[in-house]
C-alpha cells in the first residue's frame, strides 16, 4: 500500500506503463519485509533530469524495506547500474507515525554516511533544472494535501522528509528562470523548515542567501530575502527575467507574495557593467489600489568613482496600468570621467568632481530602464575636469551636455580652445525629463580658454539633439568672465548676447552661437550669424593699435 511505502509512493506515482518485476513481502517481528527489483523497461519516469526515463529504456531498480527495531524499518534503494548507480538512498523512519529519522540519498555521486538525524543529500548533474523540481515537489504536495483531505486529516504537513543538509555540484543549473554555471552549493534548513540557508559559489553569483518565513502553502512562500554575497553578475537576460517574474509575483491575486529584500553585494555588475558595491533594502508593504506595490526603502551603489543613494518605489498608478519605478537620488561624484568609464563611455570625460541629484521615473522595473517613457528633474554640478577629443555619443543622460561634436568640427575657429580637449573648471546644469526628452535652458560650462553656454533638448531614446551652444574665449578675461557671471539660469542665451554685445564688443567680436541638430553620432553643425558685422568690425577698430600721424610739410 501507498502508506506502507512511505514517500516513495509519490516516485511511483510517476510511473506510467507496465514493466516486468520481482516483489517478495515476508513478516519479521511483527513487522514487514519488502523486496522489489525490475529493470522499469516498458515504464516511463516522469521526472525532471537526470532521473526522467522514457518507457523503452532499461533502468534496474532495486527496492529494500526492512524492519531495524520496534517500530523502525529501513528504505534502501538502488536506481541504475550497481557499478554507477543513478540514485542510491537510505533512509530510515517510525513506522508508526512514518515521519522520516534520518537517512542519505545521493544522485550521480557517492552515498554519504547516515547522520545523527535529518536527511542528507548529495547531489552532482552535469545539468539540473531546479525550477522543474520545484513545480514537481509542489504537484507531489497537492496529492499529499488531496490525500489529508480524503482521510478528513488537518494535520500540518509532514516536513521530516525534506532534506536537512544537502550538497550540489553542477555544471549548469535553472533556478528562478536563471542560468548558473560552474555551480557548487550547499544548503540546509532548520528544524521547522522555515529558514533555509543556501552558500553558493558560481560563476554569477558567491555568498550566502537565507530564505526566511518560508510556508509550504499553495504556493510556497518567502517572507524575506537575505543575501551576503562578494559577487553578482545580472546579464540583460537574467535582468528581464528578473523582472518578468517579480511583475508576476506582484500582480497574482491570491498567490505568493513578493518577499523582502535585505541584500549586499561587494562587487555587483548589471548588464556588463561593473558597478560595485551594492546595498538593497525593499518590501512590499501592503495592498494600494488593488495592487502590491514595491516600496525600495534604501539603495546604495559604491564604487571608487562615485557613490548613489537613492530611495523610491516601483508600483502601478492606476489599478489595471503597467508599473513605473519612481526614485529620488543623490549621486555623489569623485570621479565623473572614470564613472563614464565605467558605465561603457571611456575617453569621454577626464576629471570632474561633483554631484547630480533630482527624482527620475520610467515605465517597468528598477531593472530594465525605459528610456522613451523617462521623466523627472535632474540637477548637475561638476569642478574641474576635460572634455576629451572624442567621438560624440558620451552616456545617454549627459547627451544634452556635450561638447563632443564641437572639437571635430570647430577647430578653425577654436583651435586653441578645443585641439586637445575642453577644460573646464565648471559645469551646472538643470535637466527636465519628459517621455524621454532631456532639456534645459540653463547648461553653463566655465573654461579656462572660453566659456560655453548651452540650451535645448536631446531625445535620450532616438540620441537626437537640437541645441543652441554659444562658445565665449578669453578676451583679456573680459568675455569669459561675463559669461562666468551669466549662470544664473534667470539669464537667457538671447539676453546674455545683448549685454555681451553692449558691454564687451571685443567679446562679441569673438563669440560664436552655432545650432546643432541629427544624432548624436552624425551632428550636424551649422553657424549662426547673430553678432552684427558693425559691432565686429568696431571691436577691431578698437583693438588695433593707433596709426602713427604723418608730419605737416615745411612752408
Amino acid at each position: 500500500q501507498a502508506a506502507e511505502l512511505g514517500p516513495l509512493a509519490q516516485l511511483a506515482s510517476a510511473m506510467k506503463g507496465q514493466t516486468a518485476y520481482r516483489f517478495q513481502l515476508a513478516m519479521q517481528g511483527g513487522q514487514s519485509e519488502v523486496s522489489f527489483a525490475s529493470n522499469l523497461q516498458g515504464m516511463a519516469l516522469d521526472l525532471p533530469a537526470p532521473l526522467r526515463k522514457e518507457a523503452d529504456a532499461a533502468l534496474p531498480l532495486r527496492w529494500l524495506q526492512v524492519p531495524i527495531a520496534a517500530g523502525r524499518d529501513e528504505i534502501r534503494v538502488e536506481l541504475g547500474a550497481s557499478s554507477a548507480p543513478l540514485l542510491q538512498a537510505q533512509l530510515q523512519r517510525d513506522t508508526t507515525t512514518g515521519r522520516a529519522l534520518r537517512g542519505a540519498i545521493a544522485v550521480q555521486d557517492k552515498l554519504p554516511a547516515l547522520p545523527p538525524s535529518g536527511i542528507a543529500v548529495q547531489l552532482q548533474a552535469a545539468s539540473l533544472d531546479l525550477d522543474a523540481w520545484q513545480a514537481q515537489v509542489a504537484r507531489w504536495a497537492r496529492q499529499a494535501r488531496m490525500g489529508a483531505a480524503t482521510e478528513a486529516t488537518a494535520a500540518a504537513p509532514d516536513l521530516s522528509w525534506l532534506p536537512q543538509q544537502v550538497n550540489l555540484r553542477s555544471r549548469q543549473l535553472r533556478l528562478d528562470g536563471r542560468q548558473l554555471s560552474g555551480v557548487a552549493a550547499q544548503i540546509s534548513r532548520n528544524p521547522d523548515a522555515s529558514v533555509w540557508r543556501l552558500q553558493l559559489d558560481a560563476e554569477q553569483l558567491a555568498g550566502l542567501v537565507e530564505l526566511r518565513g518560508v510556508q509550504f502553502s499553495a504556493p510556497a512562500e518567502v517572507a524575506e530575502v537575505h543575501a551576503r554575497l562578494s559577487r553578482l553578475s545580472l546579464p540583460r537576460q537574467d535582468a528581464d527575467t528578473m523582472s518578468a517574474r517579480a511583475t508576476e509575483l506582484l500582480d497574482r491575486e491570491g498567490g505568493a507574495s513578493f518577499p523582502a529584500l535585505d541584500i549586499v553585494v561587494d562587487d555587483f555588475e548589471l548588464k556588463g557593467k561593473r558597478l560595485g558595491r551594492l546595498e538593497l533594502q525593499a518590501r512590499v508593504p501592503g495592498r494600494s489600489s488593488g495592487a502590491r506595490d514595491w516600496q525600495l526603502d534604501r539603495i546604495e551603489i559604491k564604487s571608487p568613482d562615485a557613490t548613489l543613494h537613492g530611495q523610491g518605489s516601483w508600483a502601478a498608478p492606476r489599478p489595471g496600468s503597467p508599473r513605473r519605478t519612481e526614485l529620488e537620488l543623490q549621486l555623489d561624484i569623485a570621479d565623473a570621467g572614470r564613472l563614464l568609464a565605467r558605465l561603457g563611455q571611456p575617453a569621454t570625460l577626464r576629471g570632474g568632481k561633483g554631484s547630480m541629484s533630482g527624482h527620475i521615473n520610467w515605465d517597468g522595473s528598477p531593472l530594465a530602464f525605459n528610456y522613451p517613457s523617462l521623466g523627472g528633474e535632474l540637477k548637475l554640478q561638476l569642478d574641474s575636469g576635460t572634455f576629451l577629443k572624442a567621438e560624440p555619443g558620451v552616456a545617454r543622460l549627459l547627451g544634452v551636455l556635450s561638447l563632443q561634436s564641437l572639437p571635430r568640427r570647430l577647430l578653425l575657429d577654436f583651435r586653441d580652445v578645443f585641439a586637445d580637449g575642453f577644460v573646464f573648471d565648471g559645469v551646472t546644469a538643470d535637466v527636465h525629463l519628459a517621455n524621454g526628452v532631456a532639456r534645459s535652458d540653463n547648461i553653463r560650462i566655465r573654461g579656462v580658454q572660453a566659456a560655453v553656454l548651452v540650451d535645448g533638448s536631446s531625445d535620450l531614446a532616438a540620441e537626437t539633439q537640437v541645441l543652441r551652444v554659444v562658445v565665449v574665449p578669453e578676451i583679456n578675461a573680459g568675455g569669459a568672465s561675463l559669461a562666468y557671471a551669466a549662470i544664473n539660469p534667470a539669464v537667457a542665451l538671447t539676453t546674455f548676447l545683448a549685454q555681451l554685445v553692449f558691454s564687451r564688443p571685443m567679446a562679441a567680436a569673438n563669440t560664436r552661437e552655432f545650432h546643432i541638430t541629427g544624432t548624436w553620432s552624425e551632428p550636424k553643425v551649422e553657424r549662426v550669424e547673430r553678432i552684427p558685422e558693425a559691432v565686429r568690425e568696431a571691436a577691431r577698430a578698437a583693438s588695433a593699435p593707433p596709426t602713427p600721424s604723418t608730419p605737416a610739410s615745411a612752408p
